[in-house]
């Protein structure tokens, strides 16, 4: 019952407020403002972790922008790492903002779903300029 917070897009965002403490996992079909502690993993279309929040454990979203501190590994489409921002794990993302101050200590992987449809191009090719 506590451990999924159900939200429309067209709604307020949820909020855990900087006196709050949450064990376990989090999902949140809409926004969700993370001031406090989250103790578990969250699985949200959009999060933004605020300045004092923590989150230990993994996330999943669609859209992060980071204050805070996150102690575990990222898979989000879009991710905003803002001056104040700590992150202690592995980053996978398709977009990547980092803002001068803050700080990373594990590993960006950029994901590319059309890598599969790519061709490669053979440098080896004979090419001829006509001058």
């Amino acid at each position: 019952m506590f451990n999924s917070f159900k939200n429309q897009r067209n709604d307020v965002p949820a909020i855990i407020a900087q006196s709050t403490k949450v064990t376990g996992d989090i999902v949140c079909e809409g926004e969700l403002q993370l001031d406090g502690t989250v103790h578990g993993n969250l699985d949200i279309e959009k999060l933004i972790i605020g300045n004092k929040g923590l989150v230990q454990g993994n996330i999943q979203a669609n859209e992060l922008t980071i204050l805070g501190k996150v102690e575990g590994d990222i898979q989000a489409k879009q991710v905003t790492l803002l001056p104040s921002a700590q992150v202690f794990g592995n980053i996978e993302h398709e977009t990547l903002t980092i803002e001068a101050g803050a700080h990373v200590d594990g590993k960006l992987t950029h994901r590319n779903e059309r890598a599969n449809n790519v061709t490669a191009i053979d440098s080896t090719d004979d090419q001829t300029v006509n001058n």
